[in-house]
C-alpha cells in the first residue's frame, strides 16, 4: 500500500550510536519528548494528516527502517523532527538532512529545547532545514502548517526561517504573543499513543535507563538494562523556578528559549484521563519528573486523591527536585502502595558545601537523611542519585558521595538504586554559558561542536564530557586537555563509584559492579565470537586499556545510524 499525502510528518530520532563496555552498541534518549504526542494529536484533532515516526521503534520493528525512503510517492507540507536533547544533535540533523533529499517539497522543521537555544544558528548552517519553532510549539506547528497552504511564514510565532533571499529572520521572537486561535494548556492531549507508529512496540520497549542494547533480545534488555518495566512519562506542567549550575533547563535558559519560566499546571482532571489513555496502551507505571515547588504539595496531594477515587490502579516513579514533605510522603504510600512504586531523590553531591554551590533547592545532609528516615518509616522505596565531576568539585570531595552512599546503603532496607553519574555539558547550563566562572575547561561552545561531538569518536553518553575541571584531581592526572580529564575521571567511576549490578533496581558496590561489567563483555564477546576480555577492570587495567582490547578483538566496529 502506497503511503499516504501528510500534512505533517513528525520524527523522533534517538541517538543512535553509542557503545559503552558493559552496555555494548546501544541507542539512548528512547523517550520522545513528551510534547510531541500532544502536537500529533491537536493537528489531527484539528483535521491535519498527520503521523509521528520514532526511529527507535521502527529500528525493532524492522532493522532496514529507513525514514527518508518510507514515505516514497507520498505529497509531504511539513516535516518536523524533535531536538529536545543536545544527545540527539547529531541524528536531528542528518535525519532532516536525508528526508530533505527524499522530499524536497517539504517545509523541514526542527523543535525543542536545544533547537531553540541554537535556532538561528542551525538555520544559518544547514540549507536543508527551513526553520526552527522556537518554545512550545502545541500551536505554532499549526500555524506553521497552515502558513505553508498560502500564508505568510512571517506570521508565523516564533519560527526562525530562511527567506527566499537567504536572510536568516526571527519572528516576534523578543514578543513571545502567540497567535490566537491556539489550544490552551489544558485542552491539549499527552498521553494518546495511536497518533503514532507502532505504540505498542514503544510502550513495551523503553524504560529507566534510557538506553536501548542493540545486541540483547528485547527479554534481555527488560531484565538487565531498565528497572523491569516501561514507564509512561506524565506530563504535569511546565516552567522552573531554579538555575542549578549543570541544568540545561533551568529558570534562564526557560526564559530565553521559551519566553517565560513560569510555573503552568494542568488540571489534575486531564492528568487522569491522560493516565487512563497511557494504561490503555499497557503501562502500568507512571514517571514524572516535575517538583518545582517541594514544600508546596499541595497540587499533587489534590491529583493523588484524585487518582484514588478513580482507583486507577497505576504505579508512580517520582522524581523529586527537592525533599518532599512528610504529607506528600504519606499520601503518596497512601495512594501507590505497591513495591513498584518509587521516590527519587537527587542530593547530587555528598559534600554539602559542593551541593550548596550547584544544586536547587539546597537540602543539607542532615535534612536529607530525616528524609530518608521518613521513607523508610512509611516504608515507601527510595533511588538516590548523585553526579560526578560538578564545579567547584574534586576527588576528595566527590569520595564524600561515594561514603554517602555506603552509608544509606548499610542504612535503610528501602534504598534500591545508589547510583553517581557524570554529566555531559548541557547547552544553556551556566557552566556552559559561563565555564570560566567555575574552573572549567569546554570544547562545545556552539551548536557544530554538539554536532561533531556526538558524530565522532567521543559521542559515548557516559564516558563523554566535553569538558574539564582544573585541578580536579589535585596531581599529575590535571595535566593535559579534555579527552585526557575524561580518562582519568571515567577509570575513578570504574573503581570507586561504579553500581552496576546484575538486577538493576538495586545497587551494587564498585567491585561487584566491575566484576558483572566483565560478565556482560565476556558474553557479548561470545555472541560476537572473538576471544573474550582477559580481566575486570582494575587499579593496573583502566576503562581505557579494557577498550583498546575490545578494539583489537572486535576492529571493524559497525557505526549505526538511522539513514
Amino acid at each position: 500500500m502506497a503511503p499516504r499525502d501528510l500534512d505533517c510528518l513528525l520524527v523522533h530520532a534517538p541517538k543512535a550510536d553509542n557503545h559503552y563496555l558493559p552496555f555494548g552498541e546501544f541507542f539512548n534518549i528512547t523517550y520522545m519528548p513528551m510534547g510531541l504526542l500532544a502536537i500529533a494529536e491537536w493537528l489531527r484533532r484539528r483535521g491535519k494528516a498527520v503521523e509521528l515516526v520514532h526511529l527507535g521503534v521502527e529500528w525493532l520493528e524492522d532493522p532496514k527502517f529507513r525514514v527518508a525512503q518510507a514515505y516514497d510517492g507520498a505529497k509531504i507540507r511539513a516535516i518536523g523532527l524533535s531536538l529536545y536533547w543536545h544527545y540527539q544533535s547529531y541524528d536531528a540533523i542528518e535525519v532532516a538532512r536525508a528526508l530533505k533529499a527524499a522530499h524536497p517539497e517539504a517545509f523541514v522543521f526542527l523543535g525543542g529545547l536545544t533547537a531553540g537555544y541554537f535556532a538561528a544558528e542551525i538555520v544559518r548552517d544547514y540549507d536543508f532545514i527551513d526553520g526552527v519553532l522556537v518554545g512550545h510549539a502545541e500551536a505554532t506547528t499549526e500555524h506553521l502548517v497552515d502558513a505553508l497552504d498560502g500564508g505568510d511564514l512571517g506570521e508565523v510565532a516564533h519560527l526562525v526561517w530562511r527567506t527566499p533571499d537567504g536572510r536568516v529572520r526571527q519572528n516576534d521572537l523578543e514578543s513571545r504573543k502567540f497567535r490566537t486561535g491556539g489550544p490552551a494548556l489544558d485542552e491539549l492531549v499527552y498521553g494518546d499513543l495511536s497518533v503514532m507508529r507502532n505504540p505498542g512496540t514503544y510502550s513495551s520497549s523503553f524504560g529507566f535507563p534510557l538506553a536501548y542494547a542493540r545486541e540483547l533480545t528485547p527479554a534481555e534488555n527488560r531484565q538487565m538494562q531498565t528497572m523491569g518495566r516501561a514507564f509512561f512519562p506524565l506530563f504535569i506542567g511546565r516552567g522552573c523556578a531554579w538555575t542549578c549550575t549543570f541544568c540545561g533547563g533551568n529558570r534562564d535558559t526557560l526564559r530565553k528559549v521559551n519566553g517565560t519560566s513560569k510555573l503552568a499546571w494542568r488540571d489534575p482532571e486531564r492528568i487522569v484521563s491522560d493516565i487512563r489513555r497511557a494504561m490503555d496502551f499497557g503501562y502500568k507505571t507512571m514517571a514524572l519528573c516535575f517538583d518545582p515547588t517541594p514544600q508546596k504539595d499541595d497540587y499533587y496531594c489534590t491529583l493523588f486523591q484524585r487518582i484514588r477515587e478513580e482507583q486507577l490502579g497505576c504505579d508512580f516513579y517520582f522524581e523529586c527536585w527537592g525533599l518532599p514533605t512528610e504529607r506528600f510522603v504519606r499520601e503518596f504510600k497512601r495512594t501507590f502502595p505497591s513495591p513498584e512504586s518509587y521516590l527519587a531523590i537527587s542530593p547530587d553531591a555528598g559534600d554539602d558545601a559542593v551541593r550548596l554551590r550547584n544544586k536547587q533547592p539546597y537540602y543539607t545532609n542532615v535534612e536529607l537523611f530525616e528524609t530518608l528516615h521518613l521513607l523508610e518509616s512509611t516504608e515507601v522505596t527510595f533511588d538516590v542519585f548523585y553526579t560526578i565531576a560538578l564545579p567547584g568539585e574534586n576527588v576528595h570531595t566527590a569520595r564524600a558521595s561515594q561514603a554517602q552512599i555506603n552509608e544509606i546503603a548499610a542504612k535503610f532496607r528501602r534504598a534500591r538504586r545508589l547510583m553517581t553519574w557524570s554529566v555531559q555539558l548541557e547547552p544553556g547550563s551556566p557552566q556552559f554559558e559561563r565555564p570560566e566562572s567555575f574552573d572549567m575547561i569546554t570544547d562545545r561552545r556552539n551548536f557544530k561542536d554538539f554536532h561533531a561531538a556526538h558524530g565522532g569518536d567521543r559521542a559515548d553518553t557516559y564516558s563523554s564530557l566535553g569538558f574539564k575541571i582544573r585541578n580536579f584531581f589535585g596531581d599529575a592526572r590535571d595535566e593535559g586537555g579534555i579527552a585526557e580529564f575524561e580518562k582519568h575521571l571515567q577509570h575513578l567511576k570504574c573503581m570507586e563509584f561504579c553500581f552496576l549490578g546484575r538486577d538493576p533496581r538495586f545497587w551494587a558496590t564498585p567491585a561487584a559492579g566491575r566484576q558483572h561489567c566483565h560478565e556482560r563483555r565476556t558474553m557479548l564477546a561470545e555472541r560476537a565470537g572473538v576471544t573474550q576480555p582477559l580481566k575486570p577492570i582494575a587499579a593496573d587495567w583502566t576503562y581505557g586499556d579494557a577498550v583498546a582490547e575490545e578494539r583489537a578483538l572486535r576492529p571493524r566496529r559497525e557505526r549505526h545510524g538511522w539513514v
